[in-house]
């Protein structure tokens, strides 16, 4: 594989302009959740493909051909739906008749396209492959650091909001959208569900952490090296997971900075490391353990971390999705082979929903006095929802384009290389994390996620084609 020729240049500039524009604007637009944020991402994305495919040169013949496999595969479910929904009650309980579709294709629920459909999860998923493909494609040796330092820099920068938000206990995000009043109670800085926050962030501290290794090992930064401010970024984010009270976004964030505290010390005693960086690391991390842990220890996020340990087991949440995931397990039992329709989980699980053990199992006096049950919009699982969506075929459809990536990543032996390991253990966090929820729905999170994995494929590339 081969970079951008010299007289492409331009156009790679124009493209990678157009790219960072989609990958740092989503966080900032409640994450890329609204509908419009999402049909012009999509817009812009096809638009850098387009221009990559004429003048980039590297070939990547087998994602766009996998590509298109989950799109086609996707059109089809959602040409043959199998059943229509009726109507639905005030809690968005969907009622669905059944239809005729052709048997041995896959199928779909007929819903609304602009709330949960096949179309709209392909509006969800083509601009990350898109924009993924546009940077493995065009983007050259000196673009790809620059590429991970705004990543790194966006993600700080919207934690730092994060954190002025909960400090002043500001009911609206980025005093435009009033959360509170659309019963979003669960917000943390841009992003509506702090779960998304916190993987997101989690993904911007490995970044962080991965270029601290990298401009270490970079000669022209030796007069203005910018260390430091990777280390307080990653500080910011690191903060950021704390405070947006997501649970296992910090277990998460301990397995990215479990991954840099072994190879920061490998750096240092090899490479007879600065002892002014020594104490610089030293201090941040004094700083970010004592004062961020005084600030927890008396703020909320103390008493909801707290179910961290052994007593998780009762909290409410844990019941709940225990119950959700016998009754998703016998949903995916139903049609494993093709699924239900990719974005219509939430429409075909009221089938499939244990109520009886809900009412009985966990009490919420709300619940209770109304004889209502949880609606569940998502399986929080985002593996065990695919499988749902998609079926058996689906699922391998959509993770090969992933899996292409990783395997070019894990033939080559610069995986094991500083930049490469911090990258993967930010790639991993979420993965783990979308065990238990589902961080791969938010558009911002996949978008930077898929990002990150092309250019950590990159990187692993020979010497004599990363140059190039």
């Amino acid at each position: 594989m081969t970079g951008v020729n010299p007289e492409n240049r331009a156009p790679a500039k124009f493209i990678f302009g157009l790219a960072l524009l989609v990958i740092l604007s989503l966080p900032w637009l409640l994450g890329g959740q609204l509908i419009e944020a999402q049909l012009v991402a999509l817009a812009l994305a096809s638009v850098t493909l387009l221009i990559s495919l004429r003048h980039g040169t590297s070939t990547l013949k087998v994602p766009i051909g996998l590509t298109a496999g989950i799109i086609i595969y996707v059109l089809v479910q959602y040409a043959n739906p199998a059943l229509a929904q009726d109507w639905q009650t005030g809690l968005r309980i969907w009622i669905v008749s059944p239809l005729d579709p052709v048997p041995w294709l896959p199928s779909s629920i007929l819903t609304d396209i602009g709330e949960a459909s096949p179309i709209r999860f392909l509006i969800l998923i083509t601009p990350a492959v898109f924009v993924g493909l546009t940077v493995f494609r065009t983007m050259d040796v000196a673009v790809r650091p620059r590429l991970l330092s705004w990543i790194s820099a966006n993600g700080a920068l919207i934690a730092l909001v994060g954190l002025f938000q909960l400090k002043l206990e500001s009911p609206s995000i980025l005093g435009l959208f009033n959360a509170v009043d659309e019963v979003l109670g669960l917000f943390f800085a841009t992003f509506l569900y702090k779960n998304h926050a916190a993987a997101f962030f989690n993904l911007a501290m490995a970044t962080s952490l991965a270029c601290f290794f990298c401009v270490g090992r970079n000669n022209s930064f030796e007069r203005s090296n910018p260390r430091a401010l990777y280390l307080t970024a990653a500080a910011l984010l690191l903060l950021g997971v704390i405070f947006s009270r997501s649970r296992f976004g910090f277990i998460c964030s301990l397995l990215v900075l479990a991954m840099f505290v072994p190879l920061a010390l490998k750096r240092i005693r090899r490479s007879n490391f600065p002892r002014k960086w020594v104490m610089v690391i030293g201090s941040i991390l004094s700083v970010l353990v004592i004062g961020g842990g005084t600030f927890l220890l008396r703020s909320k996020s103390a008493k909801h971390l707290q179910t961290l340990n052994a007593q998780i087991t009762e909290d409410f949440s844990f019941k709940q999705r225990q119950l959700a995931y016998r009754s998703e397990f016998r949903m995916l039992a139903s049609k494993p082979i093709y699924g239900w329709g990719a974005g219509n989980f939430r429409h075909g699980f009221r089938q499939f929903q244990d109520t009886d053990a809900e009412r009985e199992k966990i009490r919420i006096p709300y619940m209770e006095r109304h004889q209502l049950n949880f609606f569940w919009q998502h399986a929080h699982n985002d593996y065990l929802e695919w499988l749902i969506e998609l079926g058996i075929v689906g699922t391998l459809l959509l993770f090969s384009i992933p899996g292409y990536f990783f395997r070019a990543i894990f033939k080559s032996r610069r995986w094991k290389e500083p930049v490469p390991l911090m990258l993967l253990a930010g790639l991993g966090s979420t993965m783990v994390h979308a065990l238990i929820d589902f961080p791969f729905r938010n558009p911002a999170v996949l978008m930077a996620w898929f990002v990150i994995l092309v250019v950590t494929a990159r990187l692993c590339e020979p010497k004599e084609s990363r140059n190039s």
